[in-house]
């Protein structure tokens, strides 16, 4: 892809999350009531909007990472979600690796990348952060960490809402004028990226959790995209929780 296309993309969809984002916020853990020995089990939720859970009618219980956790690991696991809406890979690992590592995790998942795609973040630059993101957080092999692609972006509402012959109904478009991405354009860059996770994971020794779902099934599932057509709805979250699940499970 061209530095113009790149550009283009990154500006356009960069607006579009400033409107769509919140501010950050602290780390929240949860800890099952136990009489046993300290929790074998340690959960760290590295992550952004997504992870933190906008969208969602209630976070604190339908944030993909607590569904994750409710419903996969143990009754003694511990949770420490430290999503930051808004956050990039580079600042994740500033403001959120260390914290996590600092909680000696045992498992952990990872969903960063739609902020540094919209910030026109390389894919190569990106690549690199992310594996010393992942790297730092294997903690030598000691850590199972779980990481996720990016979605399928011009299957969002958000998008969807500022092209030809829009649907009804859907969010208001918040692309400014003359600065909409073509779906070629936003394919390819997603494309990049995921290949980009995809080797980080493989030469890190982390688990790949597919997001990009095919056959338009975003599109297919309306229920899944919250009323502001960029985050996933209580819905979307427990799907997204049940692909982690899947990943999980393969390699657990």
């Amino acid at each position: 892809m061209t530095g113009s296309r790149t550009a283009r993309l990154a500006a356009s969809l960069f607006g579009a999350a400033l409107t769509l984002g919140a501010c950050a916020t602290t780390p929240v853990a949860g800890v099952r009531p136990s009489a046993s020995a300290p929790a074998p089990v340690v959960y760290a939720a590295i992550g952004a909007s997504e992870t933190y859970g906008i969208g969602a009618n209630d976070r604190y219980r339908q944030a993909w990472p607590q569904v994750f956790y409710n419903d996969v690991l143990p009754p003694s696991a511990v949770l420490y979600n430290f999503g930051i809406p808004g956050v990039t890979t580079a600042q994740a690992l500033h403001d959120e690796v260390p914290a996590a590592v600092a909680v000696h995790p045992t498992v952990v998942t990872v969903w960063l990348n739609v902020n540094d795609l919209i910030r026109g973040v390389s894919a190569a630059d990106y690549e690199a952060q992310l594996r010393q993101l992942l790297h730092t957080l294997r903690r030598g092999g000691q850590t199972q960490v779980l990481v996720a692609n990016t979605p399928d972006l011009g299957q969002l509402p958000a998008y969807r809402a500022c092209l030809p012959n829009a649907p009804t109904g859907g969010p208001a478009c918040l692309i400014p004028d003359g600065l909409l991405p073509t779906p070629q354009v936003v394919a390819a860059t997603v494309d990049a990226y995921n290949a980009a996770i995809d080797q980080a994971a493989k030469q890190e020794g982390a688990t790949l959790v597919d997001l990009h779902l095919n056959d338009a099934q975003i599109r297919q599932h309306p229920e899944w995209v919250s009323a502001d057509g960029f985050h996933p709805s209580g819905q979307g979250y427990a799907v997204i929780a049940k692909l982690f699940e899947d990943a999980y499970r393969r390699v657990g």
